[in-house]
């Protein structure tokens, strides 16, 4: 089971939840059971990660190499000593699994590597997003602990039950069935939302809707979230009409019904609701998220003037768990999301927050305003030698890496290039071959490894096919570049410009298009999905990309309108 605690990942909100713990004062003492080795407790939380594979895990532990371990924590957490012991447990690669805990010399050291935490929580998410979304929502979804003079980092298939392993070591509990059992689970929609509403901070009357009068919940749905009848089974609302607070709880019967007498409880005491249901089911399940998402968009619009009514749209949560789509638009929405995880028995729940940004660019009001992360050295490769001995067509004067780019991509173009191809078609070939030939470096994802400079270049993605954004980007646009296709690399972000991020445009029959081939060539890596009618950022609108995380200098950069994605 899960029991995940999904965080809007800032300090203050980290000293906000850290506030109310029975801490001590800084200058305490050490606790009754503050004999634990950080490695015993990470450990520990190892065995209740939910982490089935543990092959090729990497420990940094005190009693090693401490210098490695030290210039991890500043490198990684930005902690700068002192500590008094620590212990890491991390997964290198694609993988975002991370386990950390670390002892510190009083509580109000613990609380400033709890926020070290967090903040670093917030980054992974940032350097996975786009790329490997499964093991963003895993960061994201991941759990901060701050207990006396102990701090943890606890990224990892199930987060809840690592953390209530060391939390109950450090109180002297049995740890051999952390946490503390439920009763079955709710499946009443109209309890569930008014749990939710309670829970969420309701400080008003609410108006609530569900089967006791059903033509105004259907008329509701209808008119507010545009569904039909038989796009649902079951809704609750409570709904505030003088401010945006809103919970609405949707819920599909299917194969995995929740009411089953087969429903077992596990070790720790939860019921564990299968996931899954009827192929109908999900597509519904996907038609209510989308819908959703529309409406609080719009009801954004509606509040303007009340900026606080406004954040609570822009950091509305909508999970999806089992036969489950909820939608949480209220001041204590993480609060809300951590009562259904439990009351629903689901096991945990997945969402990426609406909005992780409230400052918007003034000239672009629908989009999050971008200031260069300035992270990674996003500076373009200079491809006009290459460019130059293709138009002469003598390559003997480059250097030796350009003259290996240059026959890398010569060979390209003649495998996908035939006569007579228009630009559309000529555009179409390089990026299928881009997305499907090239493999993202995982090396960027990983501090303690450097990523090589020829990852940002056309070199990697041509000669070692291996890239990072950039990388994917400048290929690209060599590639058209040769091929005779207007293109441009735009420079830009990701994550609400946490993270850098690099992409194309083309310009086609006088009409710009935004074009992606890292993320589609990603979702192909990660979910086998390299075929063109799967490519989500192919010729798209600058719309299209602002709505799907990128943020880029809008005012100097050429503006994608046209949705006939280049087909003409």
């Amino acid at each position: 089971m899960r029991r995940v605690v999904c965080l809007l990942l800032s300090a203050a909100l980290l000293l906000g939840l850290l506030s109310g713990c029975d801490s001590k004062d800084e200058g305490s003492d050490l606790s009754p059971f503050g004999g634990w080795a950080a490695q015993e407790l990470a450990g520990l939380a190892l065995s209740h990660s939910g982490q089935t594979d543990q092959n090729g895990l990497e420990w940094l532990i005190s009693q090693g190499d401490e210098t490695e371990l030290d210039a991890y924590a500043r490198n990684a957490y930005q902690l700068e000593g002192p500590w008094e012991d620590m212990a890491v447990v991390r997964a290198t690669g694609a993988s975002a699994f991370e386990i950390a805990v670390v002892r510190m010399e009083n509580d109000g050291a613990a609380v400033r590597a709890a926020t070290a935490f967090m903040n670093y929580m917030s980054a992974r998410q940032g350097d996975f997003t786009g790329y490997a979304p499964d093991q963003a929502d895993m960061a994201a979804n991941g759990e901060i602990l701050q207990d006396g003079i102990y701090a943890a980092l606890f990224i990892c298939p199930d987060p809840g039950g690592a953390s209530r392993a060391v939390e109950a070591a450090l109180n002297g509990e049995d740890v051999s069935a952390p946490g503390s059992g439920s009763n079955q689970p709710i499946t009443d929609v109209k309890a569930l939302r008014d749990l939710l509403a309670d829970r969420a901070g309701a400080d008003a009357e609410l108006e609530k809707l569900d089967d006791s009068a059903p033509d105004a919940l259907s008329a509701y749905v209808a008119e507010a979230y545009g569904l039909t009848p038989d796009q649902w089974e079951e809704c609750a609302v409570a709904r505030d009409e003088a401010s945006a607070f809103e919970v609405a709880v949707f819920r599909f019967r299917g194969s995995s019904d929740v009411g089953s007498a087969e429903l077992q409880p596990t070790e720790d005491g939860y019921y564990e609701v299968p996931v899954g249901g009827s192929d109908d089911n999900w597509e519904k399940i996907s038609a209510v998220e989308e819908c959703l998402d529309g409406y609080l968009n719009e009801r954004e619009g509606q509040f303007d003037s009340a900026s606080q009514q406004k954040k609570l749209l822009h950091q509305a949560i909508t999970i999806t768990a089992g036969e489950y789509v909820v939608m949480l638009a209220c001041q204590d929405a993480e609060d809300a999301a951590w009562a259904f995880s439990e009351a629903s028995g689901t096991g945990g729940y997945g969402y990426s927050p609406r909005y992780r940004y409230l400052d918007t660019d003034p000239n672009f009001p629908d989009r999050c305003a971008f200031t260069p992360p300035n992270k990674d050295d996003m500076s373009l490769y200079d491809t006009s030698a290459i460019r130059a001995a293709w138009e002469k067509d003598d390559p003997s004067e480059l250097s030796r890496d350009d003259r290996k780019t240059y026959d890398a991509a010569k060979k390209v173009l003649k495998k996908v290039l035939k006569d007579g191809m228009s630009d559309y078609e000529k555009e179409f070939a390089i990026y299928n071959w881009v997305v499907n030939n090239v493999n993202y470096d995982w090396t960027h994802q990983d501090i303690r490894k450097g990523t090589p400079r020829v990852s940002f270049q056309p070199y990697g993605g041509l000669v070692n096919r291996k890239a990072v954004c950039l990388g994917y980007a400048t290929t690209f646009q060599l590639l058209c570049d040769l091929a005779g296709v207007e293109c441009i690399t735009v420079p830009g972000a990701a994550f609400a410009s946490q993270e850098d991020h690099g992409w194309n445009m083309v310009r086609l029959n006088g009409e710009w298009y935004c074009v992606d081939a890292t993320w589609d060539a990603n979702a192909r890596e990660q979910a086998g999905r390299g075929k063109p009618e799967d490519w989500r950022y192919f010729n798209v609108t600058s719309q299209d990309m602002a709505d799907s995380d990128h943020q880029w200098d809008y005012a100097n950069t050429p503006e994608a309108s046209a949705t006939d994605r280049g087909e003409g």
